[in-house]
């Protein structure tokens, strides 16, 4: 009978941590770094075209399960025609979040769903030309997948869903209806994003 009471207790005790990632007042960051180059050879000059991206996020739960966070993004791009001087753009987005968790039979992973939305703006300054500022607004809804490595660490899988974006290419035109608005709806499973998530208790 101890030791029947001792497993039941320590059952308990593990049960009890098993979703603590997930529980109220608990903090979620995640994010990504990214960096890539690439060079064209041509009978005249090389093409080269470079990319850096940060992408941080935190998030709160304000409810176990259920986390709410902003997400920021940076992108720096560089292209060289091979001709002499440099094409830049720079991209900004900022957007809250909402997501929630659903534990399966097997407590490490876990299903979720993530809504959004997200405003950009974008500065693309051309080699010898005047610089063309745009913006842009999404609101999505996707699925994803969690898997928890322990208490701390996760990565997640996410899918595209449903999504609608709205695009206008020069803020700075005098046109109003040169606006471009797209919607799409599907789990696209081809297009899959990775992230890592760190967990943080009370």
């Amino acid at each position: 009978m101890k030791k029947l009471l001792t497993v039941l207790l320590s059952l308990g005790a593990f049960m009890s941590t098993v979703y603590a990632q997930t529980t109220q007042g608990n903090l979620v960051f995640g994010g990504s770094v990214g960096y890539w180059s690439s060079t064209e050879e041509n009978a005249f000059e090389d093409e080269k075209e470079s990319e850096f991206t940060f992408s941080p996020s935190v998030g709160y739960f304000v409810v176990d399960n259920l986390a709410v966070g902003i997400n920021l993004q940076l992108t720096s791009n560089k292209y060289d025609n091979g001709v002499g001087g440099d094409d830049k753009t720079t991209t900004f987005v900022v957007g809250p979040f909402a997501r929630y968790y659903k534990f399966t039979s097997n407590d490490k992973f876990a299903f979720y769903g993530q809504a959004g939305f997200d405003f950009g703006s974008r500065k693309y300054e051309p080699d010898g030309g005047n610089e063309v500022k745009s913006s842009a607004f999404d609101f999505y809804i996707s699925p994803g997948f969690s898997y928890f490595f322990n208490e701390h660490w996760a990565i997640d899988l996410q899918l595209q869903g449903i999504r609608y974006e709205s695009y206008d290419p020069n803020t700075d035109g005098d046109a109003d209806d040169d606006k471009d608005s797209q919607f799409s709806i599907g789990v696209d499973s081809f297009n899959p994003s990775l992230g890592i998530r760190f967990y943080l208790g009370n």
